[in-house]
């Protein structure tokens, strides 16, 4: 390559990479509500639980999808929830 063909691909690229910069999408800021909801902290850094807490969190969760499902009438599903959420539960009673 020459040293146009270079720079003519050196200002390809350049203008590749000014373009993708200015399609960035933006998003807004989470809501009180959210903040509050998500592992962070006042600074917005990423809270970091003990195992125990994880799991419980966890379980909370498939207690909330659990009811769902019996609202449902997905038994199917639901018997492989209690299954996962034995597993957990043992493994949280063990912590």
């Amino acid at each position: 390559m020459t040293s146009e063909q270079l720079e003519q691909l050196a200002q390809l690229v350049a203008n590749k990479i000014f373009e993708r910069m200015t399609e960035l999408p933006t998003w807004e800021p989470m809501t009180p509500q959210e903040f509050f909801h998500h592992q962070v902290d006042a600074f917005g850094n990423i809270k970091y639980s003990s195992r125990k807490d994880l799991l419980a969190a966890q379980l909370n969760e498939l207690s909330a999808q659990r009811e769902k499902l019996l609202k449902e009438e997905k038994y199917e599903l639901l018997t492989e929830l209690q299954e996962i959420y034995d597993k957990l539960k043992k493994e949280y009673d063990n912590l």
